[in-house]
């Protein structure tokens, strides 16, 4: 009988895994998540001024004057806060909505506006900015387009 239960939940995990994973293949919810994630990372690394490992999200063709404002930007910046306002998905530059019938090849620009909580030497008053960040899929992986004066200013 202990024989026979034992199966079923072997059975039963396996079923489970598949129903899962099949969930996880929708090429969308890859797409979409791998995008989030590098968001994530990228903002993250950026605002702790860990701007080398910032820069493997960075477009290559900016990636020279990314590097070289960085430096300024970790003198004169402190980062307090972020919030995200708004994330836009584009397939050439026409509005894709967020449906779960899109799929990986429906979207390969995406914009994504963050508000921070800053101080910018030589002052040392609480300022507020709203950046739009600008990511776009380059041969299979997401890059930002880093507006990196945004936080000089």
């Amino acid at each position: 009988m202990n024989n026979l239960i034992g199966k079923h939940r072997i059975k039963f995990f396996f079923l489970y895994m598949l129903i899962v994973s099949c969930g996880t293949l929708d090429p969308f919810k890859q797409s979409q998540k791998e995008l989030d994630i590098k968001i994530q990372a990228f903002n993250f690394e950026f605002e702790s001024k860990a701007f080398a490992r910032a820069a493997r999200f960075v477009h290559p063709d900016l990636l020279k004057d990314f590097l070289q404002k960085s430096l300024e930007v970790s003198k004169k910046t402190t980062f307090l806060e972020n919030t995200t306002l708004d994330l836009k998905l584009f397939k050439d530059d026409q509005p894709v909505r967020l449906t779960p019938s899109d799929s990986a090849e429906d979207f390969n620009r995406s914009e994504v506006t963050i508000r921070y909580q800053v101080t910018i030497l030589p002052s040392t008053k609480l300022k507020t900015i709203i950046v739009t960040q600008e990511w776009i899929k380059l041969k299979d992986t997401w890059v930002v387009i880093p507006k990196i004066d945004s936080y000089l200013n």
